[in-house]
């Protein structure tokens, strides 16, 4: 009688044991996730918390723009400071070239326009021949003007679509200048974002600097920078 009391005892007692090894291991396998999900809560929290949100002067060990590009000393500093001072100063600079090429270059056959300066030479030569032509001067004189008045009674679509590898060549240099200046643009948005009081001044320096330098290289000039390509991203 006592053993088989016994029995029964015991396998009980193991049977509480094994359910309390279960419980100990599911317990520590839900522990697990929980703290790693924490872990890189807190980490999150912690890079979001590093950011600045308001002006500062610490620059040590910031990254601006890039990841890599940030200052561990003074010099470091102070390099970052004349990256940015220029790079406005050339922002500035890229609205006066686009008005520049605009009001001279493009207008001007002469300069650029690379199938009028064919059509030009001919007509060069074409003249001089009407000139020891005397006979035919008035002949020529009254086609060239219907051609002129062709050219300007044609309307704003059949103009826009009048493609010429002059003109392709004019729309690519355009695009180049507008890709470069919208992101040069946004760069100096992103370093500004930094809220680190040298480099924003540093953007503000260049461009204040830029816009009296190119204003009066212009009025020299006798250059409009307010109708160039880049002047509508400023």
């Amino acid at each position: 009688m006592a053993m088989s009391s016994s029995t029964p005892t015991a396998s009980s007692s193991m049977n509480m044991g094994g359910m309390g090894g279960m419980g100990h291991h599911t317990t520590a396998s839900m522990s697990m996730p929980m703290s790693s999900s924490t872990g890189s809560s807190s980490m999150d929290m912690g890079m979001h918390m590093s950011m600045n949100t308001f002006l500062t002067t610490k620059y040590s060990g910031y990254p601006v723009v890039f990841k890599n590009l940030s200052a561990a000393s003074g010099g470091a500093a102070f390099g970052i400071f004349c990256v940015l001072f220029f790079t406005a100063f050339a922002f500035r600079g890229l609205g006066f070239l686009s008005a520049y090429l605009e009001q001279t270059v493009f207008r001007d056959p002469k300069k650029f326009d690379l199938s009028e300066n064919e059509t030009t030479h001919h007509t060069h030569q074409d003249e001089k021949n009407v000139i020891n032509e005397s006979t035919r001067s008035t002949d020529m004189e009254s086609v060239l003007v219907k051609k002129r008045d062709a050219e300007n009674n044609r309307s704003v679509i059949a103009k826009f679509f009048a493609v010429t590898p002059s003109s392709l060549y004019r729309d690519f240099i355009r695009v180049i200048l507008a890709f470069v200046s919208a992101m040069l643009g946004y760069a100096l948005m992103l370093a500004a974002m930094s809220f680190i009081i040298p480099y924003f001044f540093a953007i503000i320096l260049g461009l204040s600097f830029g816009e009296v330098f190119f204003h009066r290289l212009a009025s020299v000039m006798e250059i409009n920078t307010n109708n160039s390509i880049c002047e509508s991203l400023h």
